[in-house]
């Protein structure tokens, strides 16, 4: 079994920071295993590209300026895009699956309001209709009584006391 090292054991070997250590497995894309936490796991030949990339760094050279020598297989750096194609792929269907529930619960929620609304609009029409109806009883109930038609309809203002008005602005 090969020796693996984690992070801060690679970043005391090499003589930087662990963020450091970090910075350049993200930036040159070095292949290394992760744990179950996912903290890198480095291996001997990761630990090489380390130590490769630090002496470039150290004579001079910019990041963008440094080349690395592939340790990896071939093997490897293939089969890690197909495991990140599977689980977006994966992801993806279940994002899909999830928008298609979220649309159906909507247009059910949409549904069951038209439907309350509908059936309030029912009864409000009912009460509207019994008004009038009520209404009607009550004009023929007054017309019945001898109370002219003009009188049903026309408000007469109350007669003020003209001497009252006289001290009222």
């Amino acid at each position: 079994m090969e020796m693996v090292l984690k992070t801060k054991t690679v970043s005391e070997e090499l003589g930087v920071n662990p963020t450091t250590v970090q910075r350049w497995v993200r930036h040159f894309n070095i292949q290394c295993d992760k744990n179950e936490h996912g903290h890198y796991l480095f291996k001997q030949e990761d630990i090489e590209q380390l130590r490769e990339i630090k002496a470039q760094l150290d004579n001079g050279l910019l990041m963008s300026d440094i080349q690395i020598q592939s340790f990896q297989t071939s093997e490897k750096s293939v089969e890690l895009p197909t495991q990140f194609e599977e689980k977006f792929d994966r992801l993806n269907a279940a994002i899909k699956s999830l928008e298609k529930k979220v649309e159906e619960k909507a247009d059910a929620v949409v549904s069951y309001q038209m439907l309350q609304h509908a059936s309030e609009l029912e009864e409000l029409i009912k009460k509207m209709e019994n008004m009038e109806a009520r209404l009607q009883d009550l004009e023929v109930a007054l017309l019945k009584n001898n109370y002219p038609e003009e009188k049903l309809y026309v408000k007469e203002k109350p007669k003020k006391n003209w001497f009252v008005s006289l001290f009222t602005l």
